[in-house]
């Protein structure tokens, strides 16, 4: 009984803590007329540690092929890329799956004209087999191109997503990969893989006020690192400055690909282009931003 009181009690100090965090958060984009806006989200409302678990991408390790830069060419002042359906990871570190899935698929949607559904499952087991890591525990961006590439992913019909680790049928066949892809930290090269109908592969220090993002152009304001998270990046737009973004957190959170936090197609992010300069290295930490050439 002693220990369940103690556990009330705790639980009751978090939640203030928490509310005390948005009400803070709050009045400072207030204050600095913020670009964006924060509330109580369904990633917002977890505890720390399944926050955490969410950012599931690690620092590379060596295996990244030359950085390679398209020429710039004069492009519209804003472009958003054909989307397939927001996704859910839940608890578990696999976002590196499905920012990388998610690039596959809107490649092959926006160049070729073709649907597709990859296998996060059967993604984040290969990555646990090839190792370090993998699985829940998160992975690389260089290495999940090179995932694509040398092995190849399945449908999703074959291996359909558990949330937690369980390997695949032996008798799914990879039969999805790419050819080749590159790497950049350069916002023009990025904007013009977009325009190119490349989605591109990205990762980024999350911190906290960012469980709160529910619309807008989300720059970072307070709080302490949670870790690093994969997603895909799906359109730009200069006017507002800033990214359009898949995240793999559900409809629950975010907002839809104009910043409108009240739709009911969320669970994408707009990111200021200031962003990638700072502490929270959009596009450009472990190796930067990657795309699928073929």
């Amino acid at each position: 009984m002693k220990s369940l009181v103690i556990m009330l009690a705790l639980v009751f100090v978090l939640s203030v803590s928490a509310d005390e965090f948005l009400n803070q958060l709050q009045a400072t984009l207030n204050q600095q007329r913020g670009s964006w806006t924060a509330a109580e989200t369904s990633v917002s409302q977890m505890n720390a540690f399944e926050q955490e678990s969410l950012c599931g991408l690690l620092p590379n390790i060596p295996d990244v092929e030359p950085v390679m830069e398209v020429s710039r060419e004069e492009l519209s002042r804003a472009y958003m890329l054909k989307d397939t359906p927001i996704k859910n990871q839940a608890s578990c570190g696999s976002c590196y799956s499905f920012g990388a899935s998610a690039c596959y698929e809107g490649w092959k949607l926006n160049v070729a004209g073709q649907s597709f559904d990859l296998s996060e499952q059967y993604f984040m087991m290969k990555a646990k087999e090839i190792g370090p890591y993998g699985g829940c525990s998160g992975w690389y961006l260089d290495t999940s191109m090179n995932l694509l590439k040398n092995y190849g992913v399945p449908a999703e019909s074959c291996c359909p997503y558990k949330a937690y680790e369980q390997a695949c049928p032996s008798t799914c066949t990879p039969a999805y990969k790419i050819s080749s892809w590159s790497s950049t930290t350069d916002l023009n090269t990025i904007k013009n893989a977009l325009a190119s109908g490349k989605p591109v592969y990205a990762g980024f220090a999350v911190y906290n006020d960012f469980s709160y993002y529910a619309g807008g152009v989300y720059r970072y304001t307070s709080g302490s690192l949670r870790g690093y998270h994969a997603v895909c990046i799906f359109g730009y737009d200069d006017t507002k400055q800033c990214f359009i973004v898949k995240n793999s957190w559900g409809t629950g959170w975010g907002c839809d690909a104009q910043g409108n936090g009240q739709a009911s197609n969320k669970g994408y992010f707009l990111i200021g282009y200031d962003q990638m300069n700072n502490s929270v290295q959009f596009g450009t930490c472990f190796g930067g931003s990657f795309y699928i050439n073929n």
